[in-house]
């Protein structure tokens, strides 16, 4: 019964002692959230093959359209401060080859094109950042498709169609979004 009666004296002498501060409900004014979001954007691989049409000749360029529903709702037109377009290319094929993003509306109309990416031949292991602030380049939120255009370096020599070297092409968009209270 004593070791009861010591405990309850030492535990009220450390709440009568203790130290406390008033809540201030005021600095929640100060405060700003800063999530950052990574998403996969677009991944393909080509090989020589797929750029040859069905009668066997040789096209320098090919295209693929991705449906993308991310940046079109009002949360990112009011918070959304900066997107990142991140790409990492390997490129096995004997030539370079310069890769266009664009992105698009629903119209497919181009509301916003990152700068083209050009990657050397056998270059393995290339990575590329393009930084889009959204208050100088607030169409992009307006995309709901990214459109990808491949264009093979023109060499003068024709591609084998049965090489099966490739380039693989992988992108994501990283977004910063800001609110406060």
């Amino acid at each position: 019964m004593k070791l009861y009666n010591k405990i309850s004296i030492i535990l009220c002498l450390f709440v009568l002692t203790s130290c406390y501060e008033s809540l201030d409900f005021k600095q929640l004014d100060n405060v700003i959230l800063k999530p950052i979001f990574t998403s996969a954007l677009t991944y393909f691989n080509v090989a020589p093959f797929r750029f040859f049409d069905s009668a066997g000749v040789q096209q320098n360029s090919i295209s693929d359209i991705t449906n993308i529903d991310g940046l079109q709702n009002v949360f990112n037109e009011e918070y959304l401060v900066k997107l990142d377009f991140n790409a990492e290319i390997k490129n096995e094929l004997d030539r370079g080859v310069t890769f266009i993003v664009e992105f698009l509306n629903s119209n497919s109309t181009v509301v916003h094109t990152i700068t083209p990416i050009v990657v050397g031949a056998e270059v393995l292991n290339y990575t590329y950042l393009e930084e889009v602030e959204i208050v100088f380049n607030s169409g992009i939120l307006d995309s709901n498709k990214v459109r990808i255009t491949a264009e093979l370096e023109n060499t003068g020599t024709p591609l084998d169609i049965n090489d099966t070297r490739e380039f693989v092409f992988k992108s994501s968009v990283t977004l910063y979004i800001e609110s406060s209270f």
